[in-house]
């Protein structure tokens, strides 16, 4: 069976850290190393993590967690490396879920997971943010093109392919980079962790539209365009469907304010309305059915919100990298 090595990168976790690494050393599978690299905490996180992990590694100066990621990587002597966010519980047997996996599929590069349906957060935005996640992910096939940062493993060999470039979504642009180079993603549906990241209204609008600014670049990079429709996806973790329903949004949007004025507009606003809501009608309905009917409710009109707030991320993020594109030539080479 393979050596893990299991790399937490983490900043000012010292009441998470703990839960975090103690899930590890429960683990089933017990040929393993943990390895934590602190990203200048100015907390007791690194003494908290000393008691559990075989070394722990104190950046010089604060970084981005695509750089604190990198060097517990390089750091790792395991035959597969496993990366675990500082805000998630992984079960008993996670790590021979992928020690397992990998044995069994020497084609395999690197295996990635989800969110588990559980978040300890019994907040609105949290339960929402949490549920979204993993009713997305659990649409995907067997094999996909990126990686999620909260649970992936891979295999030493590709971990020069990740790129310290991209400050957050490094995780997908590492994915991008291995499987644009022929090698195999598998995404395993049973490979669930339990994710304790809090939301308010303010961090999930700030928190979905700063991702899709980012993932625009990386769309760009690898040609995100010709990935649509292979295997009836959309692009790494987004849906067809997730990604017309964002297009959707802010033409109904633009429509319902013209009614105002024209009314002629209506009928077309009523009709890209109703395919907006038919290609979200499942998703709210795994909600309403989660967590119920005024749940539910409320989540079809914050789903329209959250596409108008990632549809405005990535045309910024789209404008400022063509903008880029076009001064700087050599600049979108060396990143993602």
């Amino acid at each position: 069976m393979p050596h893990l090595s299991v790399i937490v990168p983490v900043y000012n976790r010292e009441k998470m850290i703990e839960m975090c690494l103690k899930a590890i050393r429960e683990s089933v599978y017990r040929d393993y190393e943990i390895i934590v690299i602190d990203d200048c905490s100015d907390d007791q996180t690194p003494s908290v993590a000393k008691k559990y992990a075989n070394q722990v590694m104190i950046l010089p100066k604060r970084s981005a967690q695509a750089y604190a990621r990198n060097v517990g990587m390089h750091a790792a002597k395991g035959e597969i490396i496993v990366n675990i966010d500082s805000d998630v519980l992984i079960r008993p047997d996670t790590l021979t879920k992928i020690a397992d996996y990998f044995m069994k599929h020497p084609d395999v590069i690197a295996v990635t997971g989800l969110l588990s349906k559980d978040n300890p957060n019994k907040d609105f935005f949290s339960q929402y943010k949490n549920l979204y996640m993993n009713y997305i992910f659990n649409k995907l096939p067997e094999t996909v093109t990126f990686l999620y940062g909260s649970i992936f493993a891979v295999r030493r060999e590709v971990i020069s392919l990740h790129s310290i470039m991209v400050e957050i979504v490094d995780d997908t642009a590492f994915g991008q980079r291995i499987a644009s180079s022929g090698k195999k993603i598998a995404f395993l549906k049973d490979l669930e962790v339990v994710h304790f990241k809090k939301y308010d209204f303010i961090s999930f609008v700030r928190n979905d539209f700063k991702i899709p600014f980012i993932w625009s670049n990386i769309f760009l990079k690898y040609k995100g365009w010709k990935q649509i429709g292979r295997q009836g996806t959309g692009f790494a973790h987004s849906s067809k469907e997730q990604l017309l329903s964002v297009t959707l949004a802010p033409a109904i949007l633009l429509l319902l304010f013209g009614a105002l004025f024209w009314s002629s507009l209506i009928p077309f606003a009523s009709v890209l309305s109703l395919i907006w809501f038919l290609l979200n009608f499942h998703f709210i309905r795994f909600l309403t059915k989660e967590r119920g009917f005024v749940f539910g409710l409320l989540s079809v009109f914050i789903t329209f919100l959250d596409n108008i707030v990632m549809i405005s991320g990535i045309l910024c993020g789209l404008l400022v990298n063509i903008i880029q594109l076009i001064r700087y030539p050599d600049l979108n080479d060396k990143r993602a």
